[in-house]
């Protein structure tokens, strides 16, 4: 069934205004302590959320139950605001949240990381409940999860099946890339009709794919024998879609130096980000300088969809892109204020869309 995008959107407009202003996030980080902070939150439209957290919550605990009962409001709102195809089409953005999410935990669980540093990771966005992802995250191994994820009947459990005996030893990158593959190659293609109703929507995904296959690429650049110690087919490192022929990868991967491999973007949109990355890259020698630039540039790209499809998919994805990137923001100020950081300190690691 057809459906229009009239009603849901007619409401999410209506709560922009209360988006926190930059102002609002900046006078936060001035609190002395995490009381002070939801003092100041408590007058925004938290109101309710902190006032139910308080009931069974402390410390740092309630920043954590105000995301998560604001996160169930905003899935819930968007599942009661949009129907048969206009639904259709926003799931697909909370199921590529649900990809970024087991991709933390599975690293997360690999890598030994305590479950609540991954829990402060996860995107609190996707079809996946919370409650489930936390219990994921506690789990003892790596079997321990793929038990989970079967008897919660969740999606990528079938490809991390196929390859449990090799994820032991494989890099994070690597799987990374198979759950990426898993969704853009097996769960997107599937639906691939439903694309078909927004090229916006089409855009959004190729945006997300395109960042994914840069990094990719400028990761093989500094590091070339991670293709031959893991016995990798280059051609099998990029996911088969965006908006750039793979040709253009396996070019680039060729270089010796990054400064170079950056160059074969030139005339991209991504072109500018990815300078601003090179000269915070000679400082640092992170590669995490290029996905962080190229992060924030779709988030602003994506902030702007309202006014570029004011009728259509463009106001969900808009207002989902600055809800959760709120939600983030407030996070980073309530732990910046528990450790102990200066304002400046939060302030500068803040993402404030404009």
């Amino acid at each position: 069934m057809m459906s229009t995008f009239d009603y849901g959107n007619a409401r999410l407009r209506a709560r922009f205004p209360n988006l926190l202003m930059k102002e609002m996030l900046e006078e936060m980080t001035r609190a002395d302590n995490l009381d002070g902070f939801l003092s100041l939150l408590i007058k925004s439209s938290y109101k309710s959320s902190i006032e139910k957290a308080l009931t069974y919550s402390s410390g740092i605990q309630i920043v954590h139950t105000i995301i998560e009962l604001e996160t169930e409001k905003f899935f819930k709102d968007y599942q009661n605001f949009y129907t048969d195809s206009a639904w259709e089409q926003i799931g697909l953005i909370f199921s590529h949240n649900d990809l970024q999410n087991i991709h933390t935990v599975v690293r997360g669980i690999l890598g030994g990381v305590p479950h609540r540093e991954i829990q402060e990771l996860l995107n609190r966005s996707g079809m996946i409940p919370m409650q489930t992802l936390q219990e994921l995250s506690r789990s003892r191994n790596f079997n321990d999860l793929i038990s989970k994820m079967t008897a919660f009947r969740l999606p990528y459990t079938d490809v991390l099946l196929k390859n449990q005996t090799n994820l032991q030893t494989m890099q994070g990158a690597q799987i990374e890339l198979l759950l990426e593959k898993e969704f853009y190659e097996n769960i997107l293609n599937v639906k691939r009709h439903i694309l078909n109703h927004s090229t916006l929507l089409k855009e959004y995904f190729d945006m997300n794919a395109d960042l994914e296959n840069i990094i990719c690429a400028l990761r093989i650049v500094k590091n070339p024998d991670m293709i031959t110690r893991n016995e990798l087919n280059l051609k099998e490192c990029f996911l088969n879609a965006g908006t750039f022929n793979r040709t253009l990868f396996l070019s680039t991967v060729n270089e010796k130096e990054i400064e170079k491999a950056i160059g074969h973007f030139k005339g991209s949109i991504y072109f500018p980000s990815l300078q601003e990355g090179l000269q915070a890259y000679k400082q640092t020698g992170l590669l995490m300088e290029f996905e962080e630039r190229l992060r924030k540039q779709l988030l602003e790209w994506a902030s702007r969809y309202p006014f570029k499809d004011p009728i259509d998919i463009g106001v969900p994805i808009g207002y989902m892109v600055r809800k959760q990137n709120e939600m983030q923001n407030l996070w980073w100020i309530a732990k910046g204020i528990q450790l102990g950081f200066d304002s400046a300190d939060i302030i500068e690691h803040l993402e404030i869309l404009q």
